[in-house]
C-alpha cells in the first residue's frame, strides 16, 4: 500500500482548519450575478438617500492642562494624582464630556432659545404611516415646565454626546471639536466647554485645598496620640517581661533544646540495642546454649572466663577418660571440677541476664527523663518566641506610627506654606473660530461604502450557505475537499422494497447504469496499479451504511469475470456478507480460521453464479482486533495470495472501530467509500486523517449513491457514451 510521505495535508496545515477556500471561491463565482444585482440595488438606494444630507460645520479649540503649574510639593499631589500621568489626562477627558460641563454650557449660551435647537420636529416613519392610515391619536397636553425641563435635558445630553475630546499624544494639550448645522454654534460650544471646565476646576481646587488643610490638622492630633500610645505599650512590655537581651535568651534556649535532643537520640539508640538483647534473655524457656550464641553474651569478660574454665575442665575429663574408669578417684575429681565450672558458667549467665534487665530499665528511664526535659525545653523556647513576636509587633507599630505622623506633618506644613499660591489648572490656548466652509459630506464615500458592504454581505451569505452544505456533493468535491483521487462514482439505485439492492444486480440488465459504474470502477482499480498490481484490496468507509459492503461484493463480481477473486468479510462485529449470500450462521469463517479450529479449505465457499470464492466472518469472537493483529492472520493472507489473483477485504468503518487500521498494514491498496451528500465532510476527513496518522494513505475514493437525476452533467460526463445505460 502507498504510504503517506507528506507531513500533513494542505487542509490540515491551514490555520483555518478544514475550510476549502478554492471551493468557496467557485461557489461565490457561480453566484456573481446575484451578488452584483444585490449590490447595485443597495448602492442605488444609498445614492438617493444621501442626497438629503444637510451640510455640517466643525470647529476646534485647544485646551492646555496644568498651565503655569509651579514645581511645588504640596497637597496638590493628593487630588491631582500627578498631571503627567496618563490616568490623569484620561480622567480630564471624561470630565470634559460630563453632563455637568454640558449644563454649564447650556446656561452660558442660552441654548434652549437657540434656533438650531428649536426646529420643527420631523415625524418618524411610523408616525407618517399612522397619519397616512388615519390611525394617529391625539397627544396629551404636557406641562410647559416639564416640557422645558425635558428640552433642556435633551440639549445637555446632545452636547455631552456630541463634543469630541481628543488628547494630543505626548503633550498636555486637549482638542475640543464640535459639529453643528450652524457655524457660529460650532465655534462657540468648544470655547464654552473649555471655559466651563476651567471655572469648575478652579472651584474644586479651592475647596479641596481648604478641606485638606482642615483634615490634615485633625489627623495630626490623632496620629500624635496614637504614636505616644504605641511607644508606651512597647516600653511597658519590655519592663514587664524583663527583656534586656532577647536574642541572647533565645539563643540559650535554642542551644539547650539542641543538646537535649542529641542526648535523647543517643539514649534511644542505646535503648534500642538493649531492647533487642533484653527481648532475647528475658524468655524463661530459653536454654543456656542459645544465650551463649548471642554476641553480647559471648563477648562478656566474665562469661569468657567461665567458659574457658568449663572448656579446660571438659578437656581434662576427656583426657582422663582414656586412662581411667568412671569410678577412679582421679576421674571423679575431674568430673567434679567440670560440674563446678558448669555451675560457675550458669551463675555468671544468670548474673549477666539480671544485669541486662537492670541496664534496660535504666535506659528506658533515661529516655523518659530526656523526653520530659525536651518537652520543657520546647515549651521554654515557645514562650521566648511568643515574647519575641509580641515585641516585634509593638516595635513595628511604633515605627509605622512614627513614619505616618512624620509624613502627615510634612504634608501639613507644605500645604500651609503654599495655600496662598493660585496657579491656573488649565488655559484655552487656541480658541475655536467660526468655520467658513462646511464639512465634506462624504456622500461619495458613503455610496462606495454601501456598495462594498452590500457586495460583502452577498459574498458572506453565499459563503455561509456553502459552509452549511454537508458532505461530498459532486466528484469535484473529492479532489477539492479530500485531496484524494476519485476512482469511480456509483449511481443511486432505487429498490422495490426496504431490503436494499438485490445481490446480483450487477448481472441484471435492468440495472445497466449501476453495472457500468462498477465496471468503470474496476478499470480505475486495475489502472491505478498497472505496474504494481494490488493483490489485496481493503475497502472501508467513515461510518456505517455508506455502502462499502455493496461495493465490495459488486467489485468482486466485476473482477471475478477477469481473475480468480476471493471476497473476505473482516467485519466480525457486524458481519453482513454471510447474510447477503444466505450463508448459515454456523458455517466456519474468518474468525474460526484465525482461531485455528478449521482449515482454509473448510472456511471457503464458492458462489456459483459469480464464480467468486467467499470467506464469511464466522462465529463472532470476543476480541476481533486481537485475531486480526495476530501472526496467524498474516500467515493466512500469505497463503491465500498464492492461490488467488485478487483478494477483496470488507472491513468495519474507520470511525467505528480500529480493525481497519490493523488490516490496512497487510493490504496492497485501500479504497475509501463515501456516500454522496450524506456523510459530513468533517467525519470523512477525520477518518482519512486517522489512517494517514499511521502512514496509510487511501488509494482513492469511491463516491457512492450519487443522484444522477440531480447531477445530469456528471451523468453525461461519465456515462454519456452509453445511451442504453442512462435510461
Amino acid at each position: 500500500m502507498e504510504k503517506h510521505t507528506h507531513a500533513t495535508d494542505e487542509a490540515e496545515t491551514s490555520p483555518f482548519g478544514n475550510i476549502d477556500f478554492v471551493a468557496l471561491f467557485f461557489a461565490v463565482y457561480a453566484k456573481k450575478w446575484y451578488i452584483a444585482i444585490f449590490a447595485i440595488a443597495v448602492t442605488t438606494a444609498a445614492y438617493f438617500s444621501v442626497q438629503n444630507i444637510q451640510n455640517r460645520y466643525q470647529a476646534t479649540s485647544t485646551l492646555l492642562l496644568g498651565a503655569g503649574q509651579a514645581n511645588l510639593v504640596s497637597i496638590r499631589d493628593v487630588y491631582e494624582a500627578g498631571a503627567q500621568r496618563r490616568e490623569f489626562l484620561m480622567t480630564q477627558v471624561e470630565m470634559l464630556q460630563s453632563r455637568g460641563i454640558a449644563e454649564r454650557v447650556v446656561y452660558a449660551l442660552d441654548l434652549e432659545n437657540h434656533p438650531v435647537f428649536n426646529r420643527p420636529r420631523i415625524p418618524t416613519l411610523t408616525e407618517k404611516v399612522k397619519s397616512w392610515a388615519g390611525l394617529e391619536t391625539e397627544r396629551p397636553e404636557i406641562d410647559p415646565e416639564i416640557r422645558s425641563r425635558q428640552k433642556r435635558e435633551g440639549i445637555v445630553n446632545l452636547i455631552a454626546n456630541s463634543i469630541r475630546v481628543s488628547p494630543v499624544r505626548n503633550t498636555q494639550l486637549i482638542k475640543l471639536t464640535y459639529e453643528s448645522y450652524s457655524p457660529e454654534l460650532a465655534a462657540s460650544i468648544p470655547n464654552a466647554v473649555a471655559d466651563a471646565y476651567i471655572a469648575e476646576q478652579n472651584s474644586v481646587r479651592k475647596d479641596v485645598t481648604e478641606k485638606a488643610t482642615s483634615w490634615l490638622s485633625e489627623r495630626l492630633e490623632g496620629l500624635r496620640g496614637k504614636l505616644e500610645s504605641s511607644e508606651r505599650a512597647l516600653n511597658d512590655f519590655q519592663q514587664q517581661e524583663d527583656l534586656v537581651d532577647l536574642q541572647g535568651v533565645r539563643g540559650l534556649a535554642s542551644q539547650e533544646l539542641n543538646e537535649t535532643m542529641d542526648q535523647l537520640l543517643e539514649a534511644k539508640r542505646e535503648l534500642k540495642e538493649l531492647r533487642l538483647l533484653y527481648d532475647q534473655v528475658r524468655r524463661k524457656d530459653l536454654p543456656e546454649a542459645s544465650l551463649l550464641n548471642q554476641p553480647e553474651v559471648l563477648n562478656h569478660p566474665l562469661i569468657q572466663t567461665a567458659r574457658q574454665a568449663e572448656t579446660s575442665a571438659r578437656l581434662g575429663v576427656t583426657e582422663l577418660a582414656r586412662r581411667y574408669g568412671p569410678k577412679h578417684p582421679t576421674m571423679q575429681a575431674a568430673q567434679d571440677e567440670l560440674e563446678r565450672a558448669q555451675a560457675q558458667l550458669s551463675s555468671e549467665l544468670r548474673k549477666l541476664v539480671a544485669s541486662i534487665e537492670i541496664d534496660y530499665r535504666q535506659g528506658r528511664e533515661k529516655v523518659l527523663t530526656l523526653e520530659a526535659e525536651l518537652t520543657g525545653a520546647k515549651s521554654d523556647l515557645q514562650v521566648v518566641a511568643q515574647k519575641e513576636i509580641r515585641y516585634d509587633e509593638l516595635k513595628r507599630e511604633v515605627e509605622v506610627n512614627r513614619q505616618l505622623y512624620n509624613t502627615f506633618l510634612t504634608r501639613f506644613k507644605e500645604t500651609r506654606e503654599v495655600s496662598g499660591y493660585d496657579a491656573e489648572t488649565a488655559r484655552l490656548v487656541d480658541p475655536a473660530v467660526t468655520p467658513r466652509r462646511p464639512l465634506a459630506t462624504k456622500k461619495r464615500l458613503l455610496v462606495l461604502f454601501a456598495c462594498v458592504m452590500s457586495a460583502g454581505l452577498g459574498v458572506a451569505v453565499v459563503v455561509l450557505l456553502e459552509l452549511l452544505k454537508s458532505g461530498i456533493r459532486d466528484p469535484q468535491d473529492v479532489g477539492r475537499k479530500l485531496g484524494l483521487p476519485l476512482l469511480g462514482i456509483v449511481p443511486e439505485v432505487s429498490s422495490v422494497d426496504d431490503n436494499g439492492l438485490p445481490l446480483y444486480s450487477y448481472f441484471d440488465g435492468a440495472h445497466g447504469q449501476f453495472s457500468e459504474a462498477i465496471r468503470s470502477l474496476r478499470t480505475g482499480v486495475v489502472l491505478s496499479r498497472f505496474d504494481n498490481k494490488a493483490e489485496v484490496i481493503c475497502i472501508t468507509s467513515s461510518a456505517p451504511s455508506e455502502g462499502k459492503t455493496t461495493i465490495s461484493i459488486n467489485l468482486s463480481f466485476s473482477l471475478g469475470q477477469l481473475e480468480k477473486v476471493l471476497l473476505i468479510d473482516a467485519d466480525m462485529r457486524r458481519p453482513s456478507l454471510g447474510r447477503r449470500f444466505e450463508v448459515a450462521p454456523s458455517r466456519p469463517g474468518l474468525a474460526d480460521l484465525l482461531s485455528g479450529r478449521f482449515s482454509i479449505e473448510e472456511c471457503i465457499l464458492r458462489d456459483k453464479k459469480s464464480g467468486v470464492d467467499i470467506i464469511p466472518a464466522g462465529i463472532r469472537p470476543e476480541d476481533p482486533q486481537r485475531l486480526l493483529g495476530s501472526s496467524q492472520f498474516q500467515n493466512v493472507m500469505k497463503e491465500l495470495r498464492q492461490k488467488y489473483d485478487r483478494i477483496i477485504i470488507d472491513t468495519p468503518p474507520v470511525q467505528a472501530v480500529s480493525d481497519v487500521l490493523v488490516i490496512s498494514k497487510i493490504a496492497c491498496s485501500l479504497l475509501y467509500v463515501v456516500r454522496a451528500e450524506d456523510t459530513r465532510i468533517g467525519v470523512i476527513r477525520a477518518g482519512i486523517s486517522r489512517l494517514m496518522s499511521l502512514g496509510v494513505k487511501p488509494e482513492g475514493v469511491i463516491l457512492n449513491s450519487v443522484a444522477m437525476k440531480r447531477r445530469g452533467g456528471y451523468a453525461d460526463q461519465y456515462y454519456g457514451y452509453y445511451p442504453e445505460y442512462t435510461q
